[in-house]
């Protein structure tokens, strides 16, 4: 039987391998917080971007240090009148396809209604625009080149565009956690478009890339990052063969794959389908040194990521 003192060592040991570096994440992140209360890509500009903002609030959704209360006021500030966000501060009032994010960092942070009342109009009204009839008829006759269904849409990066992977997982998320008791119907139906545009536009042999799985009749190699926000998005989800397949390409791709970025996102979609996450979770800690990880959004995620077993998964969609 193992000694007392043996016993506090390896507790001891397991405290500083696991909880003093992501004391040390979270402290670099702080650190990296712009004076406006908004976070930035790179530490060389001043300008604060929504995406690194958002994935920031969430990182540190259960900190009581000031930096997330400044982040909160400096995200309800920079909302747009329509109801959506900027990509970054100073963009034009249209909205991005990044607005989703910032619906998951409030109601992260407890922050909801009324703040998102207009966003839910948005995101109601903001389509691919593959959805107009004569774009569906473009893409059924002249335009065949990318093989997908135009009646089935999600979300694009900026309005008046095509539909795209990743912001429609982001939207797809948000409102299946956020919007569940607001106009059921139409909130229902919009769900259901962007879960079937995302079955639609999987690659053939399982994952996603940010758009379409076949161009030209070639079969489109899957991203990562891509493949674990549409499987995030899913969850809930009957799991249909696209599911299946998907979340073993990534469970067979990430063992080869060095970007913090991609080995987080892997991270918290194979934790929400209860998939075995600790050689994952050993491999990104290895890597998650704040001092070579210089995008906020990045580290941030890695953040996200590493606490998910102990604070949950703020990305997974409750069935």
């Amino acid at each position: 039987m193992a000694s007392f003192d043996g016993l506090c060592r390896f507790a001891y040991n397991r405290f500083v391998r696991h909880l003093v570096p992501r004391i040390s994440l979270r402290s670099a992140l702080i650190d990296r917080q712009l004076p406006n209360g908004g976070w930035n890509y790179g530490q060389a500009s001043a300008q604060a971007d929504l995406e690194p903002t958002c994935l920031a609030l969430v990182a540190l959704r259960r900190d009581s240090s000031p930096a997330h209360a400044r982040g909160l006021q400096f995200l309800l500030d920079t909302q747009n009148p329509n109801g959506s966000w900027p990509a970054f501060q100073g963009d034009d009032q249209e909205g991005s396809g990044l607005t989703p994010l910032a619906v998951t960092a409030l109601a992260s942070g407890g922050i909801m209604f009324p703040a998102v009342e207009r966003t839910l109009e948005w995101l109601l009204d903001m389509k691919g625009k593959e959805s107009h009839w004569l774009w569906k008829w473009k893409f059924r006759t002249s335009d065949t080149h990318v093989r997908f269904d135009p009646d089935k849409y999600g979300w694009p990066w900026m309005p008046g565009t095509c539909s795209w992977v990743i912001p429609t997982a982001f939207a797809v998320i948000a409102m299946k956690q956020a919007f569940v008791c607001c106009k059921p119907g139409k909130v229902a139906l919009r769900i259901r478009r962007g879960t079937e545009m995302l079955l639609d536009r999987a690659c053939p042999e399982g994952g996603w890339n940010a758009g379409n799985g076949v161009v030209y009749g070639v079969p489109m190699a899957a991203h990562l990052d891509a493949t674990a926000a549409a499987l995030l998005a899913l969850h809930g989800e009957k799991v249909d063969p696209i599911i299946r397949a998907s979340l073993e390409w990534l469970e067979d791709s990430f063992v080869a794959c060095s970007a913090p970025w991609s080995l987080a996102w892997s991270l918290l979609a194979l934790d929400a389908y209860d998939r075995p996450i600790g050689d994952l979770a050993g491999r990104l800690s290895r890597l998650a040194d704040p001092s070579m990880i210089e995008d906020s959004a990045t580290l941030a995620t890695v953040i996200i990521a590493l606490d998910c077993p102990a604070q949950g998964n703020p990305f997974k969609v409750l069935a």
